[in-house]
């Protein structure tokens, strides 16, 4: 009896002690797999490609198309150059605020100051640090790991601006409904090819801020996934008088401290790595 249980005992601690080298080795090989990455990137010259869209559209919405071009001057550091265009338009939010004021009779209308975070972006190019502190792997299936890098971005350049006011109309077609364009059915917006309200535009200074994931395909490719801000200075009229510039004469003035305005996207992106 003593012996039967002996001889079981035994073959547990067998088995305990094989499972437990068994996972201190998958341990080891797991570390060595992520501190060895997949393949080194210092040195190397990258090309990338994205597409992204707002987080959040309130009164207009972007569409922004980059192209990149990338050196890592270290595993963790890189420098980078981006310039692309954003497509832009007015929200359905807009235009309903829009057509609203302009519908109201001109008696029952005071000043009034124009809306913040108005200005759309078109051409853009900016060039920023790329810092990767993080590296990792994921085990998506028992033979395919996915090597990957979180990283924070942070750059500056210029940015190409413009803007379409939602109050100031300069020719009113059709006070009772709201419209300042030349639509040929009154009740369909899209079918108008011009519009009439005041239009500014600007080059201005952009600063840009990201944080992203790289997933590494291979030796050469990879798959980006960021959420990026693109921010500049406001501008916009304060204390505009309806009568005034319904009548084609100045009025108003700029707003002194019209704070900051944000562009936030998120971005898929494809890199290759020479």
């Amino acid at each position: 009896m003593n012996a039967r249980l002996l001889a079981v005992l035994s073959s547990l601690t067998l088995c305990l002690a094989a499972s437990r080298a068994e996972a201190q080795q998958d341990a080891v090989l797991e570390n060595v797999v992520v501190r060895n990455r997949l393949f080194s990137v210092k040195n190397r010259l990258e090309a990338s490609v994205s597409a992204g869209a707002n987080v959040t559209t309130r009164l207009t919405a972007h569409y922004v198309f980059d192209a990149g071009l990338a050196y890592n001057l270290l595993e963790s550091l890189a420098i980078e150059g981006r310039a692309g265009y954003a497509a832009s338009r007015h929200t359905g939010l807009a235009d309903s605020v829009a057509e609203q004021y302009l519908s109201q009779r001109s008696e029952n209308t005071q000043a009034v100051d124009e809306l913040s975070d108005l200005w759309e972006m078109g051409a853009h190019v900016v060039g920023g640090l790329r810092w990767a502190p993080v590296y990792g792997k994921l085990s998506l299936l028992e033979e395919l790991p996915v090597h990957f890098q979180s990283y924070l971005w942070l750059g500056g350049g210029m940015a190409r601006l413009s803007r379409e006011s939602l109050l100031v109309c300069t020719q009113v077609v059709d006070r009772a409904r709201g419209i300042c364009d030349n639509r040929t059915v009154p009740e369909d917006r899209s079918s108008a090819t011009e519009t009439y309200w005041a239009k500014d535009s600007r080059t201005a200074p952009v600063v840009s801020a990201a944080w992203g994931l790289r997933f590494f395909v291979g030796q050469h490719h990879g798959v980006r996934l960021e959420l990026r801000d693109w921010v500049f200075r406001d501008s916009y009229r304060v204390n505009l008088e309806r009568a005034l510039y319904e009548a084609g004469q100045e009025t108003g003035t700029f707003e002194p401290h019209p704070g900051l305005q944000h562009i936030v996207q998120f971005d898929l992106g494809y890199t290759f790595l020479f």
